[in-house]
């Protein structure tokens, strides 16, 4: 996949992360897939969610508070809106009675070293990390920099 078909995969898909799609477009980022069975490969994925130096949920727009892998993102749960709370306790019972792998097509963003920022999907990634499902992923990955111009929740990597 090249960076026009990402965007036009992604783009109008439901990614909520404030990425800039003109910027990423400028520089013509190269894109390059994952695909793995490994819940730890998931778990490890940083996620747009946050947690403060309380423990509670946090927001990208503070400087303390730190991004949550999805493996991490639970602790959090107490103060999650209600909404985030339900939707990822339907969709963990729905997958917990999935009799097949769940499959999961997650666009991310490369932060280098091997770690990823998910763009969207993280709804599913959690309910299926939580449900301790059997996953098939597939990663579609940007490589561009590390900059928060791009993507505001860059400042915290």
């Amino acid at each position: 996949m090249d960076l026009k078909e990402y965007i036009e995969m992604f783009k109008d898909g439901g990614v909520k992360a404030m990425l800039d799609w003109d910027a990423l477009r400028d520089m013509d980022c190269a894109v390059s897939t994952v695909y793995s069975r490994s819940r730890d490969l998931l778990s490890s994925i940083f996620t747009v969610w946050y947690e403060r130096p309380d423990g509670t949920n946090g927001d990208w727009r503070n400087r303390t508070d730190r991004p949550l892998r999805v493996g991490d993102v639970y602790r959090t749960h107490s103060t999650w809106p209600e909404v985030r709370r339900r939707r990822i306790a339907a969709l963990s019972d729905t997958f917990r009675r999935e009799p097949e792998p769940v499959q999961l097509v997650l666009p991310a963003y490369s932060l280098g070293d091997e770690r990823l920022l998910l763009l969207d999907g993280t709804h599913r990634s959690v309910a299926a990390h939580l449900a301790g499902a059997d996953v098939r992923l597939f990663i579609f990955m940007v490589k561009g920099p590390v900059d928060d111009k791009i993507l505001p929740d860059l400042m915290h990597f």
